[in-house]
């Protein structure tokens, strides 16, 4: 007699571990860049590249905000990653493909 439910689709695999924070300290990033990475769905993740904000439109140029109201998002991307035995394999699902 199978443990199986009836319900469940017997070709449904166990959850695959969520590898935002290795993805985040994997991909390059520029100067002063802070990513962040959020798993949408599966091997999906969505990747936020941060960067300061210039502070030249202030009235006070010198005035020290919070982090996240002087940082802005200069580059986004969605992304398929999997895990290999070497290393992770990612691919950028937000370029058209042709």
């Amino acid at each position: 007699m199978s443990d199986a439910s009836p319900f469940e689709s017997p070709s449904r695999r166990p959850a695959d571990a969520d590898l935002s924070v290795q993805i985040a300290q994997t991909v390059e990033r520029g100067y002063g860049q802070r990513v962040t990475c959020r798993r949408i769905s599966g091997s999906n993740y969505r990747c936020n590249w941060w960067s300061p904000k210039s502070g030249s439109s202030y009235d006070n140029p010198r005035m020290q905000g919070l982090l996240v109201t002087t940082h802005v998002v200069v580059k986004s991307r969605f992304l398929t990653v999997t895990r290999t035995e070497n290393g992770l394999s990612i691919s950028d699902c937000s370029r058209s493909r042709s």
